[in-house]
This record gives structure tokens, C-alpha cells and sequence, in this order.
């Protein structure tokens, strides 16, 4: 019993041993390993990356996009699924790129087998299977692609979270310009009021005085109905950035960034990026990549597996003492090798990994298709409100203004009517509303301009 136990300790690491030089060995898998680590890397940057945001309170202190956005990479649930599914798929890297595990087998005669050395009475053995050289590297080659599909996924996720952020921005700060905006044509049409009210004194009729303290109703009406949308508006804010629903604060109103004079558009660069760089273009791009490393593991479909291993047969002593080999435990090489005759199957999957290349590059011409007519509408809207901004700030509203002040001269004069006056106020009214509309079109714009084209709006 001793000497079994010593040859089975011997006998397990010898084979062991080996089996691990063999399996160091036969695959270098270069790809696999440089692939692994490189994502390794990225996702270890990422992470920390994404770890650095302001904290709540600075939200409310401040009305700052950059950091609202920053704030809701962080903290938007789909992203933080889409980033740990990369993290899980550059792990699969390395589950794809490593061998099967070794098996090991033991079996007892039931009768005891007698030749000519001894009886043979148990056997153990260790084997490990060898995919076809070059297979290990074609699956790491998919799993890193898969891989890239996340990270793809996560870039695209992270501009929609960031679009939807500085939308909701800048409805936001279009409101407290409407605030601001009404509550001075309020005070103006109740400075007025002193006006009419002398007039009156002085034997005008009442009407102008009703009319005007109708008008001061209305626009008090108005400035109401603005301040309290504050809560809505801050709310979907606070929404779009994943604040605590409990969270009852109200956000600070932003104030409305500034129309960029110089801010032109080289159309065709543009639209050439956004049909190349755009997130949903270059996911697509990925997928296709993944879609042609998948075909180039099917190209494996039909190469046999090897595998090798070592037999240990435990074998008593002979009957007869003297004979030469007596006792002697034999050892046996074996190799096996898969028969690759369902040749129908292979060439299924080759013909899959082909009609899945084709799905993608389909998908692919559709979302370049919709992408140009969403650039179209984009451009359209950044050149309109342009335009309207231009119109409103440098013609339309400096004649506005100067038409209020002349009629209130002249109503002051006894030469128009209070009508005169409130059309004038009303026009103002709509103008200045019309001039911070055609800027916040503007700002979204380009917002969405550069979720487009990926980071690029001019």
C-alpha cells in the first residue's frame, strides 16, 4: 500500500506538471492577453474617472451645466448598468482565452484484470483538451470586441444622459428669463398707471384707467403662472440629473448662456463626422467588428479538438514472484481526437456569422440614413434660431422699445390712447420673449448637435 501511495504522489505531479508545460505552451495567445489587460486599463479609468462629481449641495449653490452633467454620468442608473456590463465583458476575455479544465479519472476493477505481471486493479488517469491552434485567439478576439460594443453602448448612453441634462438646462433657464422678462413689463405698465389715474383726475374718462388695471391683472396673471412652473421645471431637472425624488429644494435658476457670434457651421465637415463619430454609428461600427471576428471563428467550425492525457494502472504482484516485471505499475500515453463529420453544422455556422456580417452593415446604412435626416432637422433649427436671434437682438426689439417710449410720450402728450400704449407693451413683451426663445433654441441646438456628431458643433 505504501509503494501505491507513493507512485500515485509521484506519478500526479510528474503528469501535472507536464500537462501545464503543455498547456503554457501550446497557445501563446498574444491577442487574448494584450486585449485583456488593455481593457483591464480602460476600465480601471474609467472607473476612477467617473468616481470624481460635485457633491449635492454644490447643485444648489451654483447653477453650473458641466458640473449637472458631471453629477448625472455618475449617478444615472442605465449608465452605471451599461458601464458593469463592460467591466463584465472585458472580464470574458480571459474566461475565452483560457484552456478547459484537466479531468481526471479514476476506476475500479470489479474484478480484478489478471496478466502475466499481476492483477490489475485500479486506474487513474489525467487528460487535457487542446482546441485547434489559433481558436483560443479568435474567441478572445470576439469577447474583445463584445467588449467594445459596451464601451460604444456606454459613450452613447453617456451623450443621451448629457443631451437630456442640458435640454432640461435650458428650459430652465428660458424660464427665469420669462420671469425676469414679465416682471419688468409688469413694472412698467404699472408705472403707468400714476399716468392714467392723473389723466382721469385732470376729466379723462374712466375707460383708459379700467383698461389699464385689466392689463396690470393679466400680466400679474402671467408672472404668477411662470414662478410657480419653477417647481415643475426644477423637478425634471433634478430628474434628468437622478437627484433624490425627496429632495423637495428648488434648484437655482440658470442664467441663459450667451448667443455666440462666431459660432458658424462647416455643414459638410460636420455632417461627415456625424456619419462616422456619431455614438449609435460607432456602436454599430462595433458590432460589425464583432460580427466579422465571429466569422472568423466560425472559420474554426470543423477543426478537431486534441486532447492528451496519462493513464496509471495499479497492478499487484504476479503469481509467480519471479517473473520479470512482476508488480510493475504500467503508464499510458493517450491521445484523442475529434472527428469533425457533421459537416452540415459547420457550414450552418459559417453561413450564420455571414448573415449576421450583412444584418449590421443594413443597420448600419439605416442609421446613417436616419442620422443625416436628424443633422438636417439639427442644422435647420441651429441656423433658424440663429437667424431669429440676429433678427429679434439687432432690429425687432430695439424698435420695440423705442415705440414704447415714444407712445408713453405721447400718451403723456394727449396724442395716443391707452391702446396705443398697451399695444406697444404687449409687442415688447413678445419681442423680448421671441429673442430668448430664438436662444434657447439655439443652446439646444447645439446641444444636440454635438450628441450627433459626437463632440463636435462648429
Amino acid at each position: 500500500m505504501s509503494l501505491w501511495n507513493e507512485r500515485l504522489r509521484s506519478g500526479s505531479f510528474s503528469v501535472a506538471a507536464l500537462l501545464c508545460g503543455c498547456a503554457a505552451s501550446y497557445d501563446s495567445r498574444p491577442v487574448a492577453e494584450s486585449a485583456s489587460e488593455f481593457l483591464a486599463a480602460q476600465v480601471r479609468e474609467e472607473w476612477a474617472s467617473v468616481k470624481t462629481e460635485p457633491g449635492v449641495e454644490s447643485l444648489y449653490a451654483d447653477a453650473d451645466l458641466d458640473a449637472y452633467i458631471a453629477y448625472a454620468v455618475v449617478h444615472h442608473r442605465g449608465l452605471e448598468a451599461t458601464f458593469e456590463r463592460w467591466r463584465a465583458a472585458a472580464e470574458d476575455v480571459g474566461v475565452q482565452s483560457g484552456l478547459p479544465d484537466p479531468k481526471l479519472s479514476y476506476g475500479e476493477f470489479l474484478q480484478e484484470v489478471q496478466t502475466r505481471t499481476g492483477p490489475q486493479r485500479r486506474t487513474l488517469g489525467i487528460s487535457q483538451a487542446f482546441p485547434w491552434p489559433g481558436t483560443l485567439d479568435a474567441r478572445a478576439r470576439v469577447a474583445a470586441r463584445k467588449a467594445d460594443v459596451f464601451r460604444a453602448e456606454m459613450d452613447a448612453e453617456r451623450w443621451k444622459v448629457a443631451t437630456r441634462v442640458a435640454t432640461a438646462f435650458h428650459d430652465y433657464a428660458f424660464l427665469g428669463k420669462e420671469i425676469e422678462i414679465t416682471r419688468s413689463v409688469l413694472e412698467l405698465v404699472r408705472g403707468l398707471e400714476p399716468v392714467v389715474q392723473a389723466r382721469v383726475r385732470a376729466g379723462a374718462g374712466q375707460e383708459d384707467l379700467l383698461r389699464i388695471q385689466v392689463e396690470i391683472g393679466r400680466l400679474e396673471d402671467d408672472f404668477q403662472r411662470v414662478q410657480e412652473r419653477r417647481r415643475v421645471l426644477s423637478a425634471r431637472l433634478g430628474d434628468a440629473m437622478n437627484l433624490a425624488p425627496a429632495d423637495s429644494r428648488l434648484l437655482p435658476l440658470p442664467q441663459q448662456q450667451a448667443f455666440d457670434e462666431g459660432d458658424a457651421l462647416d455643414r459638410n465637415a460636420l455632417l461627415a463626422r456625424a456619419l462616422e463619430e456619431n455614438p449609435r454609428i460607432r456602436t454599430l461600427h462595433e458590432k460589425l467588428r464583432v460580427a466579422r471576428s465571429v466569422q472568423d471563428l466560425a472559420e474554426f467550425a470543423g477543426r478537431p479538438d486534441l486532447s492528451i492525457g496519462f493513464n496509471y494502472i495499479q497492478t499487484g504482484d504476479a503469481v509467480n514472484g519471479s517473473t520479470r516485471g512482476s508488480g510493475d505499475d504500467p503508464l499510458l500515453l493517450t491521445a484523442t481526437v475529434g472527428l469533425p463529420v457533421w459537416q452540415g453544422r459547420y457550414a450552418a455556422e459559417r453561413r450564420r456569422a455571414d448573415h449576421g456580417i450583412r444584418a449590421v452593415q443594413a443597420e448600419l446604412e439605416a442609421a446613417r440614413s436616419s442620422i443625416r435626416a436628424e443633422f438636417e432637422e439639427v442644422v435647420f433649427q441651429f441656423h433658424d434660431a440663429s437667424r431669429r436671434t440676429r433678427l429679434y437682438r439687432d432690429s425687432l426689439l430695439p424698435r420695440a422699445r423705442e415705440a414704447v417710449q415714444l407712445t408713453t410720450t405721447a400718451y403723456r402728450a394727449g396724442s395716443a390712447t391707452v391702446l396705443d400704449l398697451l399695444d406697444s407693451e404687449r409687442a415688447l413683451l413678445e419681442f423680448e420673449l421671441i429673442y430668448r426663445r430664438a436662444i434657447h433654441d439655439y443652446l439646444q441646438g447645439r446641444a444636440r448637435l454635438l450628441e450627433i456628431t459626437g463632440g463636435q458643433d462648429s
